[in-house]
């Protein structure tokens, strides 16, 4: 008879192991079924030890030992990776079961595929494994160049490369490109599988003997293929690796502390590295690879005509400015296409009353409702919230003092739209938003049809750099100037990021439109006209520095959400009083009410290098806070 430890593998129930007997040989890494509170749920044994030994412990416990109620797989995880897992949650605030929940996919842990005990290669020896980080940037084709020399240089020793992507869309973007030619030892997985052949798969990367590639979202991290030499985090920039609700987990830590447990290379790539990521790798003067910007847009083999428009103040407001309206007519005579971007789907973000000087807002969520037309000039219209999408008929009069005079302000994708019909009647034009592409064979067809017309011009916010890869004779940012409004410090990052993307699809003319003053935020278009990817990273890890901002301090929000707005202040009131020594700042959520719900955060600032080892008090007072506060340790936005 065995006494088994086990981690339940839950979301958010259990703080502590669970402890069950069996007759069974069961080891450590195995997955078995347990009764927990009139339910079976699955469980990762971390320890068997004979009940002869722990006799003692067994007679002074205040409960009654149970038995297990069966073994899915004898060896599921590897007792590595479950350390991991256990250094993961304790980083995130969280549970090893909840963490091991959030990195293997259900269908996995339902049914389990059967393997041969002696299946898969085994780990290299110990003496020559050693873990190691860098950062590789570049072009999105040089970056697939080089990963696959590195495909071929593990599988030359003998090892194996999880190449890790963000969404499912971008899986099936790269993995044709990246597994050209090796395609007998390429294992694809993502969640859009159906549960068979995702066994399939999750079976045949566990049995080839052969080093494979494996190519996948987050989700199949914990895949124990024991050959594993290589992990490539790609789009390292993407805010899909950080999970959008609880535990709030971030891939691209989970990646760091795994490759360090199981002594692997781990490698950052993207066009441009979060700030945090070229601070780090510069700092601990690791292995890594830049390139500027000049030389990731070379691969298009034409100069661009780089420009920023400044519309000037005594000018009347055009959504489309003269020299971007010149542009696009001379590229649409010679049969060329262009590309339009604008951060915001609709007609017209922000409605407003002249008489009342009240803007329309949800009545669930308190936020600016959304203008949206059926078609370019057409007068049926209906607002839209898009943060609960609940939809009303557009009012011709104000809802609150019933005035007369409702103004549009803003600029979204149909009124760019209705602009450039107006300008160009008759012309081949495509919107790419979320409106438009709600599927990946969406968003293929769509940018099939833009490609193959000649004298186009496509519309579309940030989606369209999932679909879009050809370049186009021009494109132009037709407004970014309301992005830095938004009160939070990665925004200047995300502008980079997107003018730099933008950039890099146009074969002959790149173009700003800004009506911001010379100074401040034109110096960041400036570097992205001159390429200058290190003059952005000197002033923006200044401007972190100055402002205590990651990666010189680790930011935790701590946030709850309420129906009574007083109530939420007093609860959040005592909290700042508890965590004083911390300096906590208290404010309402960017969005405050949401679906009828008021949100309000507090964030704290701490130092990253001993966390969370060095600051228990801290971390045992968050990890004691009622489950209706959410911990988001390292939070992709403050808002």
């Amino acid at each position: 008879m065995k006494i088994l430890t086990v981690i339940p593998i839950a979301k958010s129930l259990f703080k502590g192991n669970l402890t069950y007997f069996t007759s069974k040989d069961v080891r450590a890494g195995a997955l078995v079924d347990v009764p927990v509170r009139k339910k079976i749920i699955p469980a990762i044994v971390v320890s068997s030890q004979e009940i002869k030994t722990a006799k003692t412990a067994v007679r002074k416990s205040d409960f009654t030992l149970k038995p297990i109620k069966g073994v899915r797989m004898e060896s599921f995880l590897s007792p590595r990776f479950i350390e991991a897992c256990e250094e993961i949650s304790d980083y995130f605030i969280s549970t090893t079961g909840t963490i091991i929940n959030e990195l293997v996919p259900r269908a996995i842990l339902d049914s389990p595929p059967s393997l041969s005990p002696e299946s898969g290669p085994e780990f290299p020896g110990e003496n020559r494994r050693r873990y190691s980080s860098e950062l590789f940037q570049a072009s999105e084709k040089d970056r697939l160049r080089f990963y696959k020399s590195v495909v071929r240089e593990e599988f030359a020793k003998k090892k194996s490369v999880f190449f890790c992507l963000p969404t499912i869309g971008s899986v099936n973007k790269i993995s044709p490109k990246l597994q050209k030619g090796i395609e007998k030892y390429t294992v694809v997985l993502s969640g859009k599988m159906t549960k068979k052949k995702m066994i399939e798969q999750w079976k045949r990367a566990l049995e080839e003997g052969h080093p494979l590639l494996i190519i996948a979202t987050k989700s199949f991290l914990s895949l124990p293929r024991k050959d594993l030499g290589c992990l490539i985090i790609e789009n390292e920039n993407s805010p899909f690796y950080k999970s959008r609700t609880r535990p709030y987990v971030d891939a691209r830590k989970v990646a760091e502390i795994m490759a360090r447990f199981i002594k692997i290379r781990l490698i950052f790539g993207d066009s441009v590295a979060r700030t945090e990521t070229f601070f780090k790798e510069g700092r601990d003067s690791v292995p890594r690879m830049f390139l500027d910007a000049e030389q990731i847009i070379s691969e298009l083999g034409k100069k661009t005509d780089d420009s920023q428009n400044k519309s000037g103040a005594k000018k009347p407001f055009s959504v489309i400015g003269e020299e971007l309206g010149g542009k696009i007519k001379s590229v649409l005579n010679s049969g060329g296409n262009a590309i339009l971007f604008i951060n915001r789907r609709g007609h017209s973000p922000t409605t407003i009353c002249n008489d009342c000087s009240k803007t329309i807002l949800c009545e669930k969520c308190e936020t600016p409702l959304v203008l949206h037309k059926e078609s370019p000039g057409s007068k049926n219209a209906k607002f839209i919230c898009h943060k609960c999408l609940s939809e009303t008929s557009a009012p011709e009069q104000c809802p609150y003092c019933k005035g007369w005079k409702l103004k549009t302000l803003g600029i979204g994708t149909q009124k760019i739209e209705e602009e450039i019909e107006k300008e160009f009647p008759g012309i081949k034009l495509f919107r790419m938003d979320s409106d438009t592409v709600k599927t990946q064979k969406q968003g293929d067809e769509l940018a099939e049809k833009f490609n193959d017309a000649q004298g186009s011009v496509l519309v579309g916010t940030e989606i369209l750099f999932s679909y879009i890869s050809q370049p186009a004779d021009i494109t132009a940012a037709v407004s970014v100037d309301g992005l830095f409004a938004l009160p939070d410090f990665r925004i200047n990052e995300k502008i980079f990021h997107i003018l730099l993307k933008l950039r890099s699809l146009a074969s002959k003319t790149f173009l700003i439109q800004t009506r911001l003053p010379e100074g401040g935020q034109h110096t960041l278009f400036n570097n992205v006209i001159k390429g200058n990817i290190s003059g952005f990273y000197r002033e923006e890890i200044e401007t972190r520095r100055q402002f205590q901002y990651p990666p010189f301090k680790l930011l935790i929000k701590i946030t709850k959400e309420g129906k009574n707005e007083v109530t939420l202040k007093e609860e959040a009131l005592e909290i700042e009083k508890k965590m004083k020594k911390w300096s906590p700042l208290s404010y309402p959520a960017f969005i405050p009410k949401k679906k009828g719900l008021y949100s309000r955060h507090i964030l704290l600032k701490t130092e990253p290098q001993g966390w969370p080892r060095e600051q228990r008090e801290l971390h045992q007072m968050l990890a004691s806070l009622p489950p209706t506060w959410k911990v988001d340790v390292d939070p992709e936005s403050l808002l």
